[in-house]
């Protein structure tokens, strides 16, 4: 059979569920998911080949208004040229939620001129007690940006999911496949890593701080039986140390623990995993 391949660019406000749908897509957990809005700061790539179909996808930070959606569109092709990419994007998923869209609308309009086909999902559809309205809310969106490709979704059901992705095969085009079919992303191991602590942390520690560290992966070393990974949290203000640490080291605990966990979920380790981190007052 012919082989095809498509390249999809999901972009929505920020926490509209793009990582959510991102990972559902792809059928493997790369991109972090937290309830904090701007948790997505870098552009992921996520590929799931099925049979003779490969799709490629891109998780892209969220925007909070039109200027700031233009960069986010157009640094994904820079993102794509400086991996030696496709510089061509296929298929373009904005996600809504049911509120106001004045934002979406300049964008479609903007998308249209340059004429890539766009998907519309208006996501989380589970959370509005009045069904009733969904209906009325689509005519209202289709009246006011003339468009139809317009999809209610929830990301936690599987038909849902299944839906979407039989509508994408519609934009298919044939042409040879980027990867091997076993590749889900093009980060290396040290990113993925990174993104599984810093997800850890947003979850334990409030305020902006997760924001104002930076984590790096010192060293990984493989041995028989165990992966031994060293890594430091860096921080910008003295008492952010102790707070990320916690009382008695119950954050970084935690925070290590449950990274443990998803590091071994990820890359389907038999070998156990030992993680340090140590927590630096040096940016």
């Amino acid at each position: 059979m012919q082989k095809k391949c498509i390249y999809i660019s999901i972009i929505g406000r920020t926490n509209v569920g793009k990582s959510t749908l991102f990972n559902k897509l792809i059928n493997k957990k790369i991109s972090i998911i937290s309830k904090r809005k701007n948790t997505t700061k870098k552009y992921i790539l996520g590929i799931n080949t099925i049979k003779n179909n490969q799709y490629i996808y891109i998780d892209t930070p969220g925007f909070n208004n039109y200027t700031n959606f233009k960069k986010i569109f157009y640094k994904t092709y820079n993102f794509l040229n400086k991996n030696n990419l496709k510089n061509k994007i296929n298929l373009i998923i904005i996600i809504i939620e049911n509120k106001n869209f004045f934002y979406e609308k300049k964008i479609i309009k903007k998308i249209n001129f340059k004429k890539i086909p766009i998907l519309i999902l208006i996501n989380k559809i589970d959370k509005i007690k009045n069904k009733k309205l969904i209906l009325p809310f689509i005519k209202k969106f289709k009246n006011n940006i003339i468009y139809k490709n317009i999809i209610p979704i929830t990301t936690k059901k599987k038909k849902h999911i299944k839906y979407l992705q039989n509508i994408i095969n519609n934009f298919l085009i044939k042409s040879k496949h980027y990867f091997n079919k076993k590749i889900k992303t093009i980060h290396n191991i040290k990113f993925i890593i990174k993104e599984i602590i810093k997800e850890k942390i947003l979850k334990f520690i409030r305020e902006e701080i997760p924001y104002l560290i930076s984590i790096k992966i010192k060293k990984i070393i493989n041995l028989k039986k165990k992966k031994i990974i060293f890594c430091n949290i860096y921080t910008k203000k003295k008492n952010h140390k102790n707070i990320i640490i916690g009382k008695l080291g119950k954050n970084i605990k935690y925070i290590n623990n449950l990274s443990k966990i998803d590091i071994i979920k990820y890359y389907n380790y038999k070998k156990k995993i030992k993680l340090f981190i140590h927590v630096k007052n040096k940016w």
